[in-house]
Formats: structure tokens, C-alpha cells, sequence
């Protein structure tokens, strides 16, 4: 299993990233770059420091969302913004932006209806879109989706790659969990909010975990999700569409063939899978 992490200040974690790359052993690190308009608090000491440690990194935007009786956040634009004034360029072996969408108090309390929060979510994507050149990575859940945003339809965000949140299938506050074994078969396989059809690439599958090598305090745990010979999906088709090939959504050898072309011209190990290097050289083509 190919694993990851994502964390933010309020973790209060002192952090050896290059323990948790030998021991945890993760690839990939997220990391909270803006709470609305204010850059987190440790984004600057831990960004560059993912990197030394030969950790692919990505950061994301905490989306507020306005709340009755409390003063109004940033515009989505403006919050937007923030997090490009914070995070700088990204480069090709960085993941895409990251865009957090989900509701503090629930969307009721926000006093927009689903229609309306959509649009405040397009605004802050579109804006991401525009500055980094690519649609941002998109983090959210089924429930969400469902249930504070009543399934509503969203189909310019069916091309941003999907980092998807589930209830989590261990409690909270427990000891990381790090094998493979308990997902296999498709066990705890995460529910896709209905844009994305079954399209997903990330899977925060456990939060506020305990123990995990290099961190004092919580982290979330997330896994990645490899694309080899024989895959299907509407994460197949993705990848397709990135490579100039008709999207069946079935990982046949043409396919194959396309993505060593592509992981040869991008110094990549040309092995025919996609993992998180090729996942982030795709999601930049």
C-alpha cells in the first residue's frame, strides 16, 4: 500500500519527515496551506522540509464558507488567492493545489443553499485553476456531497483528481493503521461522491491517528491509489484524457504503452503503472 499523510498546525506535531519516509514509509504529504485567508501556522517551517526528505508534497486550501451570526469570511476568490500568496509556484514533481471542501457547523449553518455553496466552491476552483493552470485537486466525501449539498451536479469539478474522505473504518484517536491487508479485495473501499463516478486517487481513509513514525502528535492517513495493467474506471479514463487517448476507462496495453511513453520523456522509472510520480506528472500535463 502505497501510503501518505496530511496535517496542519492544529496537530501541534514536531515533526522528522525523514523518519516518516523510512519507517511509516510514506510517499506523498499534504499539508494545510491557508485556514480561509490565513496561512497556517507552521506551512513555511514544514514545506520545504517535505521536500529534503524526498517526499512527494502538496498543499491545500481550507475553504470557509460564511456562518450565521459570525462574521463573514474572505470571498472565496480572496481565500483563494492567499493560498497562491502563500504557497508560491508549485513545480511539476509537486502535487496540483489542493481544495478542502467540507462544512465546520453543516451547510444549513453556512445560510446558502446547495446551489449557492456550489458556486462559492467554483469560485476559489476556478481561481486556483487560473493561477496554477491545471484544475486543483478536490477533497470531500460522499456524505458530504449528499448530504449537505443535497448530490447536486458538478461537472467542471469531474476533472480535478478526487482525494476522497469516508467514515472512518477505525476509530479516531487510535493507532495509525499502516497495513495493506485490511483493504484488500476492495474492502473499505471509500464511497465516491456522485461527480466523480468512480473516479478517486487518494483515499484519507483514517483521521487523528496515533504513532505514526516521525509525528508526536495526530496525523491523517491516507493511501494512494496505483493504476496498473487491467485497471478500470473513470480514474482509468482520467489518466487517458491526460495521455491524448480515447478514454475507455479500461488499462489495456495500449494504454500501458501510452504511459511508459509518458514516464520515459518525463524521466520516470518506465515501469507501465501509475503511481503517485506519474499521478503528478499526468496531473500537470
Amino acid at each position: 500500500m502505497i501510503l501518505g499523510i496530511d496535517c496542519a498546525a492544529v496537530d501541534k506535531n514536531t515533526s522528522a519527515w525523514g523518519e516518516a519516509r523510512a519507517n511509516g514509509p510514506i510517499r506523498f504529504a499534504i499539508l494545510r496551506a491557508t485556514y480561509g485567508d490565513a496561512p497556517d501556522q507552521v506551512f513555511h517551517r514544514e514545506w520545504p522540509a517535505v521536500a529534503a526528505a524526498g517526499v512527494t508534497r502538496g498543499a491545500y486550501l481550507f475553504l470557509r464558507f460564511p456562518r450565521t451570526g459570525r462574521p463573514a469570511p474572505s470571498s472565496p476568490r480572496a481565500q483563494a488567492q492567499a493560498f497562491v500568496d502563500t504557497v508560491g509556484e508549485l513545480t511539476p514533481h509537486d502535487l496540483p493545489p489542493a481544495l478542502d471542501i467540507e462544512f465546520e457547523s453543516g451547510r444549513l449553518a453556512t445560510g446558502l443553499t446547495a446551489a449557492q455553496a456550489l458556486d462559492w466552491v467554483l469560485e476559489a476552483w476556478s481561481h486556483l485553476s487560473s493561477e496554477y493552470g491545471v484544475p486543483p485537486l478536490v477533497y470531500t466525501s460522499a456524505r458530504i456531497w449528499s448530504e449537505e449539498l443535497d448530490d447536486i451536479a458538478a461537472p467542471a469539478l469531474a476533472e480535478s483528481p478526487l482525494w476522497v474522505a469516508k467514515p472512518w473504518p477505525w476509530p479516531v484517536r487510535s493507532a495509525a493503521r499502516r497495513d495493506g491487508s485490511a483493504f484488500a479485495g476492495g474492502a473499505f473501499a471509500p464511497r465516491v461522491p456522485s461527480p466523480w463516478g468512480s473516479q478517486w486517487f487518494i483515499h484519507q481513509y483514517q483521521g487523528d491517528a496515533l504513532g505514526f513514525p516521525g509525528f508526536t502528535s495526530t496525523v491523517d492517513v491516507n493511501r494512494f491509489r496505483d493504476i496498473p495493467l487491467g485497471a478500470t474506471g473513470d480514474h482509468v479514463a482520467w489518466v487517458q484524457r491526460r495521455l491524448r487517448i480515447p478514454p475507455s476507462g479500461v488499462f489495456d496495453a495500449a494504454t500501458r504503452a501510452a504511459v511508459v511513453a509518458h514516464q520515459t520523456a518525463n524521466a520516470l522509472v518506465p515501469d507501465g503503472v501509475v503511481g503517485p510520480k506519474t499521478f503528478v506528472s499526468l496531473c500537470w500535463s
